[in-house]
């Protein structure tokens, strides 16, 4: 079954891509089988699989703070979203790496957030 995107829940684009993914080859021999042509050429299976792993860490993170177990041990969990980004060679995951560092130092007094440093 493939999964669609609510609009009001902002993480439903990562369950969608990663289920697309999964059934990525029953989706091609779908379109084989009513003499369609592909649905997607390779390059943009690998786009959808780049964003499917950048988007995974800024899954994670959200879920891990929002826990009722959460601390202040927890709330380096950021410092792990930004490792797992960088970790990560497509140009998506760098650009949302530095979206990610640009909205926190607007949001918070750089000198106060350990993370950042």
């Amino acid at each position: 079954m493939v999964c669609l995107e609510a609009k009001t829940r902002w993480n439903s684009l990562w369950a969608k891509l990663e289920r697309f993914l999964e059934i990525k080859s029953a989706i091609s021999k779908a379109f084989v089988d009513i003499k369609e042509q592909k649905i997607l050429a390779n390059a943009e299976f690998e786009t959808l699989t780049a964003t499917a792993t950048g988007f995974k860490p800024v899954k994670i993170g959200p879920e891990k703070l929002c826990s009722r177990k959460a601390t202040l041990i927890t709330a380096e969990i950021v410092s792990f979203i930004i490792g797992e980004l960088n970790q990560q060679n497509s140009e998506f995951d760098k650009n949302m790496k530095c979206c990610l560092i640009q909205r926190i130092s607007e949001r918070r007094n750089v000198s106060f957030v350990g993370f950042m440093q």
